[in-house]
């Protein structure tokens, strides 16, 4: 249509074509790109806030998007023996009802001294965000501490918002990414047959967790553990001898309870499938 009716007005002065587009300009429906936070450089990456644009049924889903240089990690939700994992303050905020952050399936990594949880490259966090009024504009904003290693490891720091707008026009890249990792959220994947069997105490060698999971055919599995807020326990560690199922130990040592929180969180996946189970923490447990 515009090219049209600039070939129309190809026999009007320069002045008036310009007058035309002007008016269009300010007279056709526009609506804006869903908005992204600009980039916060830290030694190793970056991070910032995105969103896949208007909500779905009552929910923006937005993301907190970290790219990281080659041969550079960040953490999980617990980092395991060392590091530093995302630790999210939520500052000023204005129409939310709810915000929730979810952590898709990690990786192991040794370093040669320790084993921590952990992602490389680009991951993207989900943020799942209910406001009190989807048909108005809402407001999230957070300060993050991470950490980030390679060869050292060095701390990250960035304060990030952003407006979520009701009209605005959907980011199919954003979608995109934060569908990607979305989809390897354990709970939203598929489980594809996982399970966890059984979690027993066993006392022969000192306090350690026996846990017999069940696995699907898609790969290998793994199992990662994360206690509630304080607790510094070890990763699982993949039992020899064991006939049937598959069997994790895991060393109760550091394990602790909060007034809120008295789960021990079980994340299981064979690379294509994912399972959360929440283990309630005994008191026999616990040193």
């Amino acid at each position: 249509m515009l090219t049209r009716l600039l070939l129309w007005c190809s026999c009007w002065s320069m002045k008036s074509a310009l007058a035309l587009l002007f008016f269009l300009a300010i007279t056709l429906p526009t609506t804006a790109l869903a908005a992204a936070s600009e980039w916060v450089t830290v030694k190793g990456g970056a991070v910032r806030l995105i969103t896949t644009g208007p909500p779905e049924n009552g929910t923006y889903w937005a993301g907190l998007e970290f790219q990281l240089e080659p041969g550079w990690h960040t953490y999980w939700r617990y980092p395991g023996e060392a590091g530093i994992p995302p630790q999210i303050t939520w500052t000023n905020t204005s129409n939310i009802k709810n915000k929730t952050v979810l952590y898709p399936v990690p990786e192991r990594y040794s370093d040669g001294f320790s084993d921590s949880i952990v992602y490389h490259d680009g991951i993207i966090l989900p943020l799942k965000i209910t406001p009190e009024d989807a048909s108005k504009p809402a407001q999230i904003s957070l300060e993050l501490f991470f950490g980030v290693c390679n060869d050292i490891c060095v701390p990250g720091e960035a304060t990030l918002s952003l407006q979520l707008e009701p009209d605005t026009r959907p980011d199919s890249l954003s979608a995109k990414l934060i569908k990607r990792d979305l989809q390897a959220v354990p709970g939203i994947a598929p489980s594809g047959g996982l399970d966890i069997v059984s979690v027993t105490l066993v006392e022969s060698d000192g306090k350690r967790l026996r846990i017999e999971v069940e696995t699907g055919s898609a790969g290998t599995p793994d199992l990662f553990a994360a206690g509630p807020e304080g607790s510094y326990i070890a990763l699982p560690k993949l039992a020899e001898g064991e006939t049937g199922n598959p069997v994790w130990h895991l060393s109760t040592k550091g394990l602790k309870t909060t007034a809120s929180d008295t789960n021990l969180r079980l994340v299981l996946s064979d690379g294509e499938n994912a399972l959360e189970h929440l283990a309630p923490i005994q008191p026999d447990w616990l040193d």
